[in-house]
């Protein structure tokens, strides 16, 4: 990229931002990722509303400068603040945070990129707005609008995000204002009511890709129920995982509406969320098999273990809990139910018990909580203590977790599973195959999407101080998704480092795709490499 030209797009920017919304290269809050990558960043631009986030692009046009938007940068495990290719000028858009048009009464709410769960959760209880927010276990700090178009997913009744955005506005690469058919049409009030507008739905361009930049995002909120209640069940043996697997899918077709999602956690997950990583048993950096079955007979962790929430009321609740009894109870050796009250009443018992049983009990209280604000909307950094088993400095207390800042090694890797036993089976040997060959433990979360699919997030720990450890990691990422390819377990996201794999020599998809974003974005100033391949001279 032609110095000249980012200087003089830098001057013009100066002009159109306040003294705050330009910061020079090397600033130290950008840049650092849990991926390892690293990025020439010219400059950090940082608007205040959506026309200058059009002057923005306007220039960026002019001197042919590439920019790269981000909501909050908190994209961690996936490349974080960082743009696909080197040299891109990032556009942080935490600046637009503001929160509008809340539809108390029909359940919708207006966000802009910087808004995050947390501010959503404090706006709704301001608001007496008893609705559940988006939540994610990436934390409080993370943008509801950017997990959406990254479509991202919960556990609370509307797991598939995306599918909760009910209207989009852009500014277009060349600076003009993207709105949808039915608000252009005069329609906004019905057009944030209803997904799909009239004509080609479009605004399915601007998520996973690099069409435009999202300044305002409508969703549908999932209403509080009457109650939430969490279970828990568990499998000592895994032989049994062929059996549960389709009993999962049992279950959410026959309580759907009531359960939506469940996770199936192995027993080295759920270790890493028990204990501090054992390094002193490790062998290149990999716990072997006897020491992780050692590990999970003295802190009572069994081979497989579920999680899920019944969102309901008293009624259709108690009905659920018969079922789930009815259908995992063949399959599995625990079942329990857990709220808030239960674990209100575990919490004084640990006053009244021995000191080493009061710590365990409020320990073991502290994450069903946790676990249980999750389920309710409220978003927490429970578990993101994940990002640290391997690596990494945990921020003093009271302060927000910050995974890229702090040093932790993280990959993220999150194939598509069908929800059949011998397909999970194929990918859990795969994964336990690959991983220990990179230094990687097979730490394996099985979230349900939809009653046909999981996606699978396989959290690739290292120690990101350690170069060799972080390029084994890289490997190890690419190898899994080479195998999975094979397999047939491809994943529904792609870090900054592999988002070149969709340019899969010509495909149909990669050609449209391309030529979609020429159309739009001619000089490819928009974020480029992200999702879409550029397009060939040959193939114009």
């Amino acid at each position: 990229m032609n110095s000249t030209a980012i200087a003089s797009a830098l001057a013009e920017w100066a002009t159109i931002l306040d003294e705050s919304g330009v910061i020079a290269a090397g600033a130290a809050k950008f840049g650092a990722s849990t991926t390892g990558a690293k990025r020439t960043i010219p400059a950090v631009l940082r608007p205040a509303n959506q026309e200058q986030v059009a002057s923005v692009l306007q220039v960026a046009q002019r001197w042919r400068v590439a920019v790269y938007p981000v909501s909050t940068g908190n994209n961690w495990g996936y490349g974080s603040a960082n743009p696909v290719e080197d040299n891109c000028v990032l556009l942080d858009l935490s600046r637009l945070d503001r929160i509008s048009e809340f539809d108390a009464e029909m359940g919708v709410v207006t966000v802009e990129p910087g808004v995050t769960q947390g501010a959503l959760r404090e706006f709704l209880d301001r608001h007496d707005g008893n609705y559940l927010v988006p939540v994610t276990g990436a934390g409080p700090t993370c943008s509801i609008l950017g997990n959406a178009l990254e479509r991202g997913y919960g556990i609370t009744p509307i797991t598939d995000h995306f599918a909760a955005v009910t209207k989009i506005e852009a500014i277009l690469p060349d600076g003009t204002l993207y709105r949808t058919s039915l608000s252009e049409l005069g329609g906004e009030e019905v057009d944030g009511l209803f997904k799909w507008g009239v004509g080609p739905y479009l605004d399915g361009l601007f998520s996973q890709g690099n069409f435009g930049v999202v300044v305002k995002m409508t969703i549908a909120l999932a209403p509080a129920p009457e109650t939430v209640t969490a279970f828990f069940f568990s499998t000592k043996d895994d032989a049994k995982l062929e059996a549960l697997v389709p009993t999962v899918r049992a279950v959410l077709r026959a309580l759907g509406g009531s359960v939506v999602a469940i996770n199936l956690l192995n027993s080295q997950r759920m270790l890493s969320m028990m204990t501090p990583f054992p390094e002193d048993r490790a062998v290149d950096g990999v716990l072997p098999a006897d020491e992780v079955k050692s590990l999970a007979n003295s802190h009572g962790v069994p081979a497989w273990s579920g999680v899920g929430g019944i969102y309901a009321s008293k009624e259709v609740a108690r009905a659920a809990r018969r079922t789930l009894r009815r259908l995992l109870g063949p399959v599995t050796d625990r079942l329990v139910f857990i709220n808030r009250r239960k674990v209100g009443v575990a919490r004084s018992l640990s006053r009244v018990l021995p000191p080493r049983l009061a710590t365990r009990v409020r320990g073991m209280a502290d994450t069903l909580s946790g676990a249980l604000e999750i389920m309710h909307g409220a978003p927490n950094d429970v578990a993101l203590a994940l990002a640290y088993w391997r690596s990494g400095t945990l921020p003093q207390p009271g302060q927000p977790k910050n995974p890229a800042r702090d040093g932790c090694g993280l990959i993220w890797f999150a194939p598509l599973v069908p929800i059949r036993g011998g397909d999970v089976r194929r990918y859990i040997n795969m994964i336990e195959r690959v991983c220990p060959q990179y230094g990687v433990n097979p730490l394996i979360t099985l979230t349900t999407v939809n009653d046909r699919c999981f996606d699978s997030t396989v959290p690739l720990l290292f120690d990101r101080r350690d170069p060799d450890a972080t390029a084994r990691a890289n490997e190890c990422y690419r190898a899994l998704y080479d195998a999975g390819q094979k397999e047939g377990f491809l994943p529904y996201r792609l870090n900054i480092d592999a988002m070149g794999t969709l340019n899969s020599g010509g495909s149909a998809f990669s050609r449209l795709a391309s030529q979609l974003k020429a159309a739009v974005d001619p000089n490819y100033i928009l974020a480029p490499g992200r999702y879409v391949p550029r397009i060939k001279r040959s193939e114009v």
